[in-house]
């Protein structure tokens, strides 16, 4: 009877050693689980920035590939899709001294 309470004792304990064990190892997976998605996060983030500075770089080389011109055109595009986009009129100097769109013949006239 006494190696049969012995051998109940070391099995229990053994069983409570193996029971902490596998909390600490829950506790490690979910450290790991943590670690991994903050990488995962600073990698997608480096991505983004990797690909917003090589859209503008490509804008940039598109630029520069255009002549004289084309790049003027550009800028004035440019500049009054801005003013578009911010809902205001130009300034108004702009207004008085800009040279007014000359109406051409109207269809019904040209007959």
């Amino acid at each position: 009877m006494n190696v049969f309470k012995k051998f109940i004792f070391i099995v229990l304990a053994i069983t409570i050693v193996f029971s902490f064990d596998g909390c600490s190892k829950f506790q490690q997976s979910k450290h790991q689980e943590n670690v991994r998605r903050r990488q995962f996060e600073k990698d997608k983030k480096q991505k983004d920035k990797e690909a917003q500075q090589a859209y503008k770089d490509a804008i940039e080389r598109h630029y520069q590939m255009q002549d004289g011109n084309t790049k003027k055109m550009m800028r004035q595009t440019a500049r009054k899709s801005e003013i578009a986009r911010e809902h205001k009129k130009p300034n108004f100097l702009q207004r008085w001294f800009t040279p007014k769109k000359k109406k051409g013949k109207s269809q019904r006239n040209a007959k």
